[in-house]
């Protein structure tokens, strides 16, 4: 019985020990933790804010970067594309590919810097090119030319360049571009795009000083018959303000 009890007071001085341990680390924390003062918190927000103001500017610069690189990605692709079809088999493609130079289709001249004449002559460096196909660039309500098309619509001329835009258009997983109908249905238009269908859209959608693109163009040159990939404008007819394939001009470098 003594040593029962022995044991129930030791328990009960140890349990007296901790409590008491505990409500002194308590009072020690309690007084210690005075919390930040007013003075303090404003420092805080300075540094906070002059950080920011510092940083951002970076993040914004490399955001631009990356969507400026994804959009000379996409522009090698319609490259590549538009170079298998002017390489094809079928003459008839081949003149296709053509046959903007021999009709003189809208040319325009561009500088050797990437920008269109028109709106850039700093450089006298130029050279003619013609437009072989374009399309949307950014998103329409109503999906208007989000698939390329070809920039001659009508007449012998027309239907030979959409032989090439067919091709063209087959390279990058797109359907034919048929013009006035798709499918056998009159008044359709296999230029324009339903919500599921592809719309290869900028990501940099900025003004660099030569106009807000909306459009990509794929340009034929005059010299060498070598495809071009520009992004520019519709006003009437399209037209070319930044070259971003091959040679990106210095906005997209």
């Amino acid at each position: 019985m003594e040593k029962r009890k022995k044991k129930v007071n030791q328990g009960m001085d140890l349990m007296s020990f901790w409590c008491a341990e505990v409500s002194k680390e308590k009072k020690r924390r309690r007084n210690g933790n005075k919390g930040f003062s007013l003075v303090e918190l404003i420092i805080v927000i300075a540094i906070m804010s002059i950080l920011a103001a510092a940083i951002a500017p970076a993040i914004i610069r490399y955001i631009d970067k990356s969507r400026k690189a994804v959009d000379i990605e996409t522009a090698q692709c319609i490259f590549e594309a538009a170079n298998l079809a002017s390489a094809s088999w079928d003459d008839g493609v081949n003149e296709g590919w053509s046959v903007a130079i021999a009709a003189k289709v809208a040319p325009q001249t561009v500088n050797s810097n990437g920008h269109n004449h028109d709106v850039d002559r700093s450089d006298n460096k130029t050279y003619k090119i013609y437009p072989v196909a374009w399309a949307r660039g950014v998103k329409k309500g109503n999906w208007e030319n989000s698939v390329f098309k070809s920039a001659l619509d009508n007449g012998a001329n027309g239907d030979l360049q959409r032989k090439f835009t067919d091709e063209f258009l087959k390279n990058l997983y797109h359907r034919d571009g048929v013009g006035q109908s798709y499918n056998g249905v009159a008044g359709t238009n296999a230029y324009d795009g339903e919500k599921d269908q592809l719309c290869m859209e900028f990501r940099y959608k900025k003004d660099e000083g030569y106009g807000k693109p909306e459009c990509w163009i794929l340009y034929i040159r005059g010299d060498n018959h070598k495809p071009e990939v520009w992004i520019g404008i519709k006003q009437g007819s399209v037209k070319a303000r930044y070259r971003l394939y091959p040679d990106p001009c210095k906005e997209y470098k």
